[in-house]
């Protein structure tokens, strides 16, 4: 798990389930807001047209209280004057004014909504590499923080999922912020159309929930927007902290199909909204591999001796595999059903050999080795490769949020995300959890070091999950 500190940086802490997102009473007033048409980040942030994720993370945790009020305003009117129509239950309209009481607008509400379902080709390819853009360079921060013998793993989908109905609600900086950790280029358009789009991946489960205080009145706009791209309804809290923190953990468990058995041991008091996000993924290798096959083989390791892991071997496995030179590593493709694939990284070198590699990629890079891999023919190769993956992780920030909501000010505390990624014979499993209160030589692929790998969906070309085994044993 990873925690900012009160300088903006990122440290590995002991994972514990008990951070989530949970707006609170602020007091500052909003700023200007509107659809982000420039990047702005903070003097601490970096200047460049694509701000790095550490510049930007380290913009959004100064950011100081924001107002969280609005003014009434006609249920959830779209650009055309049509309106989502929520499911039964939601609320549908802002709760009325006192009487010689007025509130302020919420900034960016009078430009249209969104409601484009039907992305253009070149709208969902740029979101789907924003999306792969965003995957590694949250998977550079983690590692950067992390001890080099740190497993990791996350799914970027699932986190991006999270944020960008986050985004829906956020004005601003915020705004802005969130758009530029995404990868969203200023005024792109159709975003969460296109993300609804690229979760129609074969084996792959997503759900959205909502969880609120009944005193906060959330904006029908917002409302409308979540159930028409992300399918929430929102739930109220009962006030009850333990038979709320039950529902919580149910949903996801549920969500999860049981791989996140528990997102949250407690709440804080007086929770005010809970923004859940939780993706599950399972899918069969093309070829699966023998049982009998599994052995124990010395896996190499940065600092430590060899330890040895179960291991799933095959002399003859159809692998699409090819070293890059520059980088020194070795990657190879596993081809899963539904058009998926797991695509691993091995540096050529010894154990600590991995942490170069993380430094010298790029997106570019990247992103042109996955796709490589997806064009790279099958051949028979010896395969040896370790089966369990664990990692929990956490990430926490302020947020101005007055789209969300109406009523008294708000902004968000936290955002925690849990991963789980199971290798077996058969094929893979994996599941993701959000709250908001991420030569010759190449016929041998033996990933008996730290690697690093990606669960890549190849139809459109995105990542699911991501990682790197450092230690098995850890």
């Amino acid at each position: 798990m990873l925690e900012t500190t009160p300088s903006g940086t990122m440290k590995p802490v002991r994972p514990h389930p008990t951070q989530m997102v949970f707006p609170r009473p602020t007091t500052s007033p909003p700023g200007d807001v509107g659809t982000p048409t420039q990047p702005v980040l903070s003097s601490n942030a970096s200047s460049r047209e694509e701000p790095s994720l550490d510049a930007v993370l380290e913009a959004l945790q100064p950011l100081g209280p924001a107002e969280f009020v609005a003014s009434p305003e006609d249920p959830g009117t779209a650009a055309n004057g049509s309106m989502a129509t929520p499911e039964p239950g939601t609320t549908t309209g802002p709760p009325s004014t006192p009487p010689g009481t007025s509130t302020p607008p919420c900034p960016g509400d009078e430009e249209p909504a969104e409601t484009c379902r039907a992305p253009t080709r070149e709208q969902k390819e740029e979101v789907a590499e924003a999306l792969g853009t965003f995957a590694l360079r949250f998977y550079q921060h983690m590692a950067e923080s992390a001890k080099p013998n740190t497993n990791l793993l996350f799914s970027p989908l699932n986190i991006a999922l999270g944020l960008s109905h986050l985004l829906l609600g956020a004005r601003g900086e915020t705004q802005q912020r969130l758009a530029a950790i995404l990868g969203y280029r200023p005024g792109l358009a159709c975003v969460h159309g296109a993300l609804r789009q690229l979760t129609n991946v074969s084996g792959l489960h997503s759900a959205t929930e909502i969880f609120h205080h009944p005193d906060l009145h959330l904006r029908p706009r917002f409302l409308n927007e979540s159930w028409l791209f992300y399918e929430a309804q929102p739930q109220e809290l009962s006030g009850n902290e333990s038979l709320d923190l039950q529902r919580i953990n149910e949903w996801v468990h549920k969500a999860t199909r049981g791989l996140v058995p528990q997102l949250l041991s407690q709440l804080p008091d007086e929770p005010r909204l809970v923004l859940l996000s939780a993706v599950h993924f399972q899918a069969r290798w093309q070829k699966p591999f023998k049982t009998k096959h599994t052995v124990l083989l010395p896996f190499m390791r940065h600092g430590h001796l060899p330890v040895d892991v179960l291991t799933m071997t095959s002399k003859k496995y159809p692998v699409a595999s090819f070293i890059d030179s520059r980088l020194q590593v070795q990657v190879g493709r596993l081809e899963l059903s539904g058009g998926l694939s797991l695509v691993v990284l091995v540096p050529r070198g010894p154990p600590e050999a991995l942490g170069a590699v993380e430094r010298a990629l790029d997106p570019p890079t990247f992103l042109a080795l996955l796709q490589r891999a997806a064009n790279t023919p099958m051949r028979p190769t010896t395969v040896a490769l370790p089966r369990p993956l664990h990692l929990y992780f956490g990430l926490f920030l302020d947020a101005e949020l007055c789209g969300l909501a109406q009523g008294p000010a708000v902004a968000v505390d936290a955002v925690q995300h849990r991963a789980v990624l199971t290798l077996d014979e058969k094929g893979v499993e994996a599941a993701g959890a959000m709250a908001i209160s991420v030569a010759r030589m190449a016929l041998q692929l033996e990933a008996l070091q730290p690697f690093l790998f990606v669960l890549w969906d190849e139809g459109n070309s995105i990542p699911l999950f991501m990682g790197r085994l450092s230690d098995p044993q850890a």
